[in-house]
């Protein structure tokens, strides 16, 4: 761990480059406001740590703390706009503002952000026009706020830079351990978290990611299916009474990696897609039998979204030949029956009750 000046160490950098998971979509860091808070710069600001990975020497992997260095990076870009063309001195520094902290050489900028974060960043940087939809991200509207204040509050950029001196942050480097794993840990609980992306890039790592790429194209219709099909496939693999949306990416790596102790990669996944193609059966009632379609229909009619972990587990056991379709469609209308009841007594009836009885229909026949 090295304790560092957060502009000092971006000065000194080529290269920043971040994960596949990491994006620009959570709260940034509005560094004007901290200047309020000493405005005689007499102290140090410490702004916690930020996990890094070393590439070359001046090239490094932002495993954590993207937010700081990005908003850092927009303080820098507004200064800049707020007083080009404003005398020599200042164009002056402008450029040396630029070279040293935003781009690396020529065009080419020193931060690598992913997909539509870069592509924003990029027009950001560069004085391109933006959609209305861009401008709604928390980038701009994090740079928005820095015009506001520099041009309003008529704040000093040799005043903002002492103010930027004084804040540090503790490098920690992340030789040993995985940098999708020590991600996951420390932003697990922060909501806006990625739990999809961390699965892309665990699959991309083990050589899966083709196969999930066309589960995800070929049976997730609306952008929240895959989801709701992990949600309730791991809520009977692990016997989770609730499932919290944090656990998606920790429950996707357990069940991989402890299938993958009796069968192969490819199968694990195999054995997912068909799940998956059974899931969007039921989401979108796609049967040939006329009585299990009726019997789909009335259940989603009567709101039974919470009872298709269950009934997923079941199909599963139909779809392999291990129950006829006379018992599956009874355990499909009793469910309903269930519902029925629940929608006119207005009371939340505990369903595992009912989930002993149909596993008892199972069993006797």
């Amino acid at each position: 761990m090295e304790v560092v000046n957060l502009l000092s160490f971006l000065n000194s950098v080529s290269d920043l480059y971040t994960l596949d998971i990491a994006r620009c979509d959570r709260e940034l860091v509005n560094f004007l406001d901290l200047m309020t808070e000493d405005e005689q710069f007499t102290r140090s600001i410490d702004l916690g740590m930020i996990y890094i990975h070393q590439k070359t020497l001046e090239q490094y992997t932002i495993v954590d703390g993207l937010s700081r260095i990005v908003s850092l990076l927009l303080l820098l870009h507004a200064i800049c706009e707020c007083y080009k063309k404003t005398s020599p001195r200042n164009d002056k520094a402008i450029k040396t503002i630029r070279t040293k902290y935003i781009f690396r050489s020529g065009s080419k900028l020193k931060l690598h952000l992913q997909e539509e974060d870069a592509d924003l960043f990029t027009k950001i940087v560069n004085g391109e026009k933006l959609s209305g939809h861009e401008k709604s991200k928390p980038m701009f509207l994090l740079l928005h706020k820095f015009w506001l204040q520099i041009k309003e509050e008529k704040l000093q950029a040799a005043n903002i830079f002492k103010m930027l001196q004084k804040i540090d942050v503790t490098l920690v480097e992340t030789d040993e351990v995985s940098q999708r794993d020590l991600y996951y840990k420390l932003n697990k609980n922060n909501r806006t978290i990625n739990q999809i992306s961390l699965i892309d890039n665990y699959l991309k790592e083990v050589g899966m990611l083709q196969i999930w790429e066309s589960l995800k194209h070929t049976y997730c219709v609306e952008k929240n299916d895959i989801e709701l099909f992990l949600k309730d496939f791991f809520i009977t693999k692990f016997n989770y009474k609730k499932f919290k949306e944090d656990r998606l990416y920790n429950s996707f790596v357990n069940y991989f990696e402890t299938m993958m102790q009796y069968m192969s990669e490819d199968t694990v996944m195999e054995n997912i897609k068909r799940s998956a193609m059974l899931y969007h059966n039921m989401l979108y009632v796609n049967f040939n039998n006329e009585e299990i379609k009726q019997a789909f229909i009335n259940i989603k009619r009567h709101n039974g979204a919470d009872t298709y972990a269950y009934i997923l587990n079941v199909y599963e056991d139909f779809y392999a030949g291990n129950i006829s379709e006379s018992i599956f469609l009874e355990i499909l209308n009793t469910i309903d029956e269930y519902l029925i009841n629940r929608q006119n007594s207005g009371k939340n009836i505990d369903f595992n009750e009912l989930v002993q009885y149909l596993n008892a229909i199972i069993s006797f026949k």
